[in-house]
């Protein structure tokens, strides 16, 4: 990752820390949101999640089917909130299940 993504990732961690009460009571788990990825890691990608600039989203790469790509950045996102991730005051999400009528 370049040094301006972690610049970026750094500056959104301290405006998480700063506002974590808001954003927690701003996206309960259940949420759906649209995010949009601004850093890929192996592990899975940073998002800036609409209407929450302070908050710093991130996306497992074990919440994608079995086999996916994760997306690249600059790409939007339909997610869910997962949990809120107190020590480093993220709040996880996954990708809004594709309902499939029958």
């Amino acid at each position: 990752m370049s040094p301006d993504a972690w610049s970026l990732l750094d500056g959104r961690a301290e405006r998480a820390r700063r506002s974590w009460s808001e954003i927690k009571s701003a996206l309960p788990v259940g949420e759906r949101v649209r995010a949009r990825v601004i850093a890929a890691m192996p592990f899975g990608v940073f998002v800036e999640i609409d209407g929450q600039p302070d908050a710093l989203g991130l996306m497992e790469i074990t919440t994608l089917p079995r086999g996916s790509e994760l997306p690249a950045v600059g790409v939007y996102l339909d997610l869910v909130v997962v949990n809120h991730a107190a020590h480093n005051r993220q709040v996880r999400l996954r990708p809004v299940e594709v309902e499939v009528s029958g």
